[in-house]
């Protein structure tokens, strides 16, 4: 997996958390929804299935998976996974100080269907220090992210798919640390 890809989960869910006041908000109960819903799933064990269509890859997209399981993080970049150790109180804290640093707006735009359930439809929009970035996150009645696709303009350019499962979430058969 490249870095691109090796920082997505940090990249994936850091474009919609860290809300801190002074910035500008289209609704700041969107944004509160979109902050309590991946603070909840730091906490959770979950499944991460990414896709990254990148312009330099036309046709081709990097496709990985992440695994959240208590204290342990598990990366798989083609055939391989690698367990790395995770502290989801330390993740929410880094990702709400990196959010910080970049303006964004937060809008609800509406009731929507995800794999046969209702889930709410958000949007982010972040102007970082590597280029802006829009987010659509879907949010289940749950309180939990199902899906978010980011769109990177800047460094890391590409579409960035992500679908979050909840259940029956393993840790895979073979992995190094």
């Amino acid at each position: 997996m490249t870095d691109a890809g090796r920082g997505l989960s940090i990249l994936v869910l850091s474009a919609a958390i860290g809300l801190p006041t002074g910035f500008a908000r289209a609704d700041d109960a969107a944004c509160q929804a979109v902050l309590d819903a991946v603070v909840k799933q730091a906490g959770v064990p979950v499944r991460q299935v990414i896709t990254i269509e990148s312009p330099e890859a036309p046709g081709k997209p990097l496709r990985g998976e992440i695994i959240r399981l208590g204290d342990t993080l598990y990366m798989r970049a083609g055939r391989e996974w690698i367990a790395k150790p995770y502290d989801a109180r330390k993740a929410v804290s880094d990702s709400r100080q990196a959010m910080q640093k970049a303006p964004h707006t937060c809008t609800r735009v509406r009731v929507d269907t995800f794999d046969g359930k209702e889930a709410t439809l958000y949007s982010v929009k972040t102007t970082g220090t590597q280029g802006p970035t829009e987010s659509e996150i879907w949010i289940g009645a749950d309180g939990l992210p199902v899906r978010q696709q980011t769109d990177v303009q800047g460094a890391g350019k590409g579409l960035h798919k992500v679908r979050f499962e909840y259940a029956n979430v393993t840790a895979p058969a073979n992995f190094r640390r």
